[in-house]
């Protein structure tokens, strides 16, 4: 059985604290809708520069890249939508 060591348990201890934090404020804070319009930009270059990279075939990475932006709107519009329901979204 391997031990586990302080150095372990105070990492572990620190990350679920930091962990915790951020949460937190999540759960109790509002979220300005600017961030969110930030994070959908952040993403679909991401997506892109993953479409890009990967190892489909082009006529997947065409159709992939035609629907990308699409999603990432659909996906922005909900999020948007759950936290003006739960009035934790600031715009």
């Amino acid at each position: 059985m391997k031990m586990i060591e302080a150095k372990d348990i105070c990492t572990a201890y620190l990350e679920g604290y930091i962990y915790a934090k951020i949460t937190e404020s999540l759960i109790t804070g509002q979220i300005k809708s600017s961030y969110l319009d930030a994070l959908k930009k952040i993403a679909v270059e991401s997506v892109k520069n993953y479409i890009e990279n990967s190892a489909f075939s082009n006529e997947e990475k065409e159709e992939m890249k035609n629907n990308y932006e699409y999603w990432a709107d659909i996906t922005l519009h909900g999020i948007k939508q759950r936290l003006r329901d739960s009035h934790k979204l600031c715009e």
